[in-house]
């Protein structure tokens, strides 16, 4: 072998290397520097700097600090080269317009099954062998540079990776790289096969194992993790990716996913998925607890308003113009902002940029909810139109786990419109506008009892009527009808209507969401629980008592003025009953006298 190695001069193969490379692929192969033998391990070939440039292009598409050739050392004796092993150490790999393939505009156009690289036909039958005429090919601490758009590049970095021939037309894949993007860094790994059998009309992947963890903005201190297994096919033409079945575990969630993707100028996606369980508030708890972190201190938390990604408010829709989607999504129990929704489905269909959700259902809080609505990525300034349904929910739970005070409970039952405004789109509080129509059954108003307020502001100032003797500490009514008007964090109530066997009671008002607080002008009329003299208690059930509830939402006050309104309706009462005597003897001169005295009093 060492007098093989004196004998035989490395450099005599350079331009054999370049013209087999050209020969197969179309491409042109640029080797730096000497070449020079190894002889351990591996009888092997060492080069320096090498790159590799497509059919016309400014910059070459692959480039290398150091290459090793693993060569065969019969063939060598005739003065023959034969490869076996492909080492590239620092490459770099650049998916970039410069480094594609280009046509001169002189040169003719191939029909459409015309090879499109010297020695690479169309179908995959004679010319896929080509591919895999080396036993192994390794690529390590190596970057791939992949431009997507004019304004979006994928940065792949540590790049490892080993493909292993198993037969003419298979070869055993393994991977390790690095992605960071947004702040986030993707690391992943994975072992599989690849099927050449067609190739390069088309090629298969199937993956046996996959592990990646995802860490960064947005993210749980421990990061996004998981591992699983699918089946990939790529077609050439027309251009397309079909991965099925995937199986993915995120965190603590398992997923299975049909995905797939017709490329062309405006790609179109479809994906299909399904989770028995998945938890949103573990995949991303480092953003819920930097927006909700203030709870602990405050006496009444702050609702969480923020994405969950942990990214701006001003969320960019107009991505949604660059592709085509649809989505069908299924989720047997799922956790979002602490709400636990179970026989969660969705569906939903993104088309020139217009994404239109047809339609999403779930249960929460003992009822139901579903949703219709539309995202607008085409204008300036994107909108979101949203018609909630919610039938029987508890409204106290609800209160409690978006962070508001439970100073409302009942069972309820809501139609909805609602417009995004601005840019501030996750925001309840400053990004939207509607208008929503509410039945709360079996409504209680709790720390405030109206029927108490009134008839010990009554018994106070009139010792011929009693209250009932023990009260409860909440206002209870049978059904609550409301009609509200939402403007960017302002709840205007139009109607307010509601009855019980003890009251009834209509208003209307405002709410503040951002600072929880309200102002509710409401007339009450108490019609039970009276005691006393009968006539007194006819006149107090008949008598409609204005009250004012307003403050925050945790510390209610209220304004009740009961003494004028008791004089006003005693006057009527009076003048009523004094009317009809004075009507009744008109003739008498003890009438006419009356009638004087009466009009000087009242």
């Amino acid at each position: 072998m060492s007098a093989l190695v004196l004998l035989v001069d490395p450099n005599d193969f350079r331009s054999y290397m370049v013209k087999k490379v050209e020969d197969k692929t179309g491409y042109h192969l640029k080797v730096e520097g000497d070449l020079r033998w190894h002889v351990w391990p591996q009888l092997s070939i060492l080069a320096g700097q090498m790159s590799l440039t497509a059919p016309g292009a400014d910059s070459p598409i692959v480039s290398a600090e150091n290459m090793r050739l693993d060569v065969e050392l019969m063939p060598l004796f005739s003065h023959q080269l034969v490869v076996k092993n492909v080492t590239l150490k620092g490459g770099v790999i650049q998916l970039l317009p410069q480094t594609q393939a280009q046509t001169a505009e002189s040169a003719p156009i191939a029909p459409p099954d015309a090879t499109q690289g010297k020695g690479v036909p169309e179908n995959g039958s004679a010319g896929s062998r080509w591919a895999l005429e080396l036993n192994q090919v390794k690529i390590s601490d190596s970057i791939l540079v992949w431009q997507r758009s004019e304004n979006d590049t994928v940065t792949v970095r540590d790049i490892n990776m080993t493909l292993e021939r198993t037969d003419d037309r298979a070869a055993d894949l393994n991977v390790s790289a690095r992605i960071n993007r947004d702040q986030r860094e993707l690391g992943f790994s994975m072992d599989g096969g690849l099927n050449l059998v067609d190739f390069p009309q088309s090629l298969a992947v199937n993956i046996s194992k996959f592990d990646y963890q995802l860490q960064g903005a947005g993210m749980p201190q421990s990061g996004i993790k998981g591992e699983g297994a699918f089946e990939a096919v790529y077609q050439r033409s027309p251009q397309s990716v079909h991965i099925a079945p995937l199986s993915l575990t995120v965190n603590d969630s398992q997923i299975t996913a049909d995905l797939s993707a017709t490329l062309g100028e405006t790609p179109h996606y479809a994906l299909k998925a399904n989770s028995e369980s998945l938890d949103l508030d573990a995949l991303f708890s480092n953003s819920l607890d930097n927006n909700g972190g203030s709870a602990v201190k405050n006496e009444t938390p702050r609702p969480v308003t923020s994405s969950a990604n942990g990214l701006s408010d001003a969320l960019d829709l107009s991505v949604l113009k660059s592709f085509d989607a649809t989505l069908e999504l299924s989720v047997g129990s799922l956790t979002y902002h602490k709400i636990p929704l179970s026989g969660v489905s969705l569906k939903a269909v993104n088309k020139d940029g217009v994404l239109t959700l047809e339609n999403a259902t779930a249960k929460a809080f003992s009822g139901e909810f579903d949703a219709k609505g539309s995202v607008d990525g085409t204008k300036a300034q994107p909108t979101i139109a949203l018609a909630p349904q919610i039938k029987h929910i508890q409204l106290g739970e609800l209160l409690k786990t978006l962070g508001y005070p439970q100073t409302m409970t009942g069972q309820l039952t809501m139609q909805g419109n609602f417009n995004s405004v601005g840019s501030e789109l996750t925001s309840l509080e400053n990004g939207w506008r509607g208008s929503a129509h509410l039945v709360v059954d079996g409504a209680r108003l709790h720390g405030l009892n109206i029927q108490q307020l009134i008839q010990q502001a009554v018994t106070r100032s009139n010792k011929d009527v009693k209250g009932m003797d023990n009260y409860e500490r909440y206002t209870e009514v049978q059904r609550l009808v409301v009609d509200t008007v939402l403007n960017q964090g302002q709840v205007k109530v139009t109607r307010l209507n509601g009855a019980s066997e003890l009251l009834t009671v209509a208003g209307t008002g405002t709410l503040t969401l951002p600072k929880q607080y309200c102002d509710m002008n409401l007339n009450i009329r108490v019609t039970k629980g009276w005691g006393g003299k009968s006539e007194v208690v006819n006149i107090l059930q008949k008598t409609t008592i204005p009250l004012r509830i307003y403050g925050p939402w945790s510390k209610l006050s209220y304004q009740l003025n009961v003494d004028q309104i008791l004089r006003d309706q005693l006057k009527s009462q009076l003048g009523q009953a004094l009317d009809k005597w004075l009507d009744k003897n008109k003739d008498k001169q003890e009438s006419k006298d009356a009638k004087k005295l009466l009009e000087k009093l009242l």
